[in-house]
C-alpha cells in the first residue's frame, strides 16, 4: 500500500498532558466556581464597607441612649456594655466572627436579636420585590418585542417614549404619584400601611399593588429597551430571514425563534433588577409605610443602631451577590456557549 493511502497515525499525547486533562475541572464547574469565589470576596469587602460606613456616622448609640444630661460614668459604662470601647479593628473582627456564626447582635433600641427583626421583615421585602419584578417583566418583555416588530411605527414611538419617562422618573416619585392618584380616584383603597398575607390575604394583595407598580413600572423600562434592542439584532440573523422566506409570518418567527434567542440579556437584566429592587425598596417602603428591610435600614441608621444597620447593609449586598450567582447558573441554559456547555 502506498504512503498516500495510509491512514494517519493517531496523535499520542504525553502522559503529563493526559493526566492534566483527566483531572481538569469541567468548564461549567470552573465557570461557577470562579463566580462563587468572586461573590465571597465581594461579601468580605462589603462587610468592611458596611462596618466602616456605619461607624463613620456622626454620633453613636451611647449619645442617644444616655441622653444629653448623662454623667461620664454612665456613658463609659454604656460604651463598655455595647462593646464600643476597643479599637475598630478589634470590634470588626469580633462582629465578623459572630456574623459567620449567624449572630448579628442585639438591637439596642428594640432589645431583640437582629436576626429576629430581619426574619420578621424580610418576607415583606421579598414579596414586594417579586411582585415588582413580575410587573416589570409583564410590560417590559411584550412591549419591547412588539416595538421591535413594529420598528419606526406609532407603537414603537409610544413604547420608547414610555421607557424614557420610566428611566427619567425616580421610583419614589412614581410612588407619591400613585398614592395621590389612588386617593382621588378610589378613596377607599388602602394606599398606606401593610397587612401580612397570612393574616389578611385580600388586604395584603390590595396593599401590594400600588408599591409593586411604583417599583416595577420604572424598572420595566430597562427591560423594554433591552428586549427591543435584542430583538432587532435577532431579526438580522440568517435563521430569521430563512424563517420569513419559508412563509412564516413575523409574529410566528418571533415566537418560535426570536424570543428565546433574544432573552439572554433580558434574563441577566431581570435577575439583577430583582436584586436591585431589594435595595430600592428602601424608598418605596418608606413611601407606603411597609415594614420591610428598607424601612428597618433607614430606622437603624437614624437611631445609630450599629448591629441592625450593619446587618441590613450586609443583607442587601448579599441578595445582590446571590442573584448574580443565580443568573450565572441560569444563563448557560439559555446560551449553552456560556460556561463551556458546547
Amino acid at each position: 500500500m502506498s504512503s498516500a493511502t495510509q491512514a494517519p497515525s493517531p496523535k499520542v499525547r504525553p502522559p503529563e498532558e493526559r493526566a492534566a486533562r483527566r483531572f481538569a475541572p469541567p468548564p461549567l464547574a470552573l465557570f461557577l466556581g470562579t463566580r462563587l469565589l468572586r461573590g465571597v470576596l465581594v461579601m468580605f469587602l462589603l462587610s468592611i464597607i458596611a462596618f466602616g460606613l456605619v461607624h463613620m456616622l456622626p454620633g453613636n448609640s451611647v449619645d442617644l441612649l444616655a441622653g444629653p444630661y448623662s454623667t461620664p460614668e454612665t456613658r463609659a459604662q454604656l460604651t463598655r456594655d455595647l462593646g464600643l470601647d476597643g479599637p475598630l479593628i478589634e470590634q470588626y473582627t469580633h462582629w465578623l466572627g459572630n456574623v459567620l456564626r449567624g449572630d448579628f447582635g442585639i438591637s439596642v433600641f428594640n432589645g431583640q436579636p437582629v436576626r429576629t427583626l430581619i426574619a420578621d421583615r424580610l418576607p415583606n421585602t421579598l414579596e414586594l420585590a417579586i411582585a415588582a419584578t413580575i410587573v416589570s417583566i409583564a410590560w417590559g418583555v411584550p412591549f419591547g418585542a412588539i416595538a421591535a416588530m413594529k420598528r419606526g411605527r406609532f407603537f414603537d414611538r409610544v413604547a420608547r417614549s414610555a421607557t424614557f419617562l420610566g428611566l427619567a422618573t425616580p421610583v419614589f416619585a412614581f410612588g407619591v404619584a400613585l398614592v395621590l392618584f389612588a386617593s382621588m380616584v378610589m378613596p377607599s383603597w388602602p394606599t398606606l400601611g401593610w397587612a401580612p398575607f397570612t393574616a389578611d390575604p385580600a388586604r395584603n394583595v390590595q396593599a401590594l399593588i400600588l408599591p409593586a407598580l411604583a417599583l416595577g413600572l420604572p424598572l420595566g423600562s430597562t427591560i423594554c429597551r433591552y428586549m427591543r434592542a435584542s430583538m432587532l439584532e435577532v431579526y438580522e440573523q440568517d435563521y430569521m430571514r430563512t424563517a420569513l422566506a419559508t412563509g412564516a409570518t413575523r409574529l410566528q418567527a418571533t415566537v418560535r425563534h426570536g424570543l428565546r434567542n433574544a432573552s439572554g440579556p433580558v434574563v441577566t437584566i431581570a435577575g439583577l433588577q430583582l436584586a436591585g429592587m431589594v435595595g430600592q425598596s428602601i424608598l418605596i417602603e418608606n413611601v407606603f409605610a411597609i415594614p420591610g428591610i428598607g424601612q428597618l435600614t433607614v430606622t437603624s441608621i437614624l437611631q445609630k443602631d450599629y448591629a441592625a444597620a450593619q446587618a441590613c447593609i450586609l443583607l442587601l449586598g448579599g441578595v445582590f451577590v446571590v442573584m448574580n450567582l443565580v443568573v450565572d447558573l441560569f444563563y448557560p441554559l439559555i446560551n449553552p456557549k456560556v460556561g463551556g456547555l458546547r
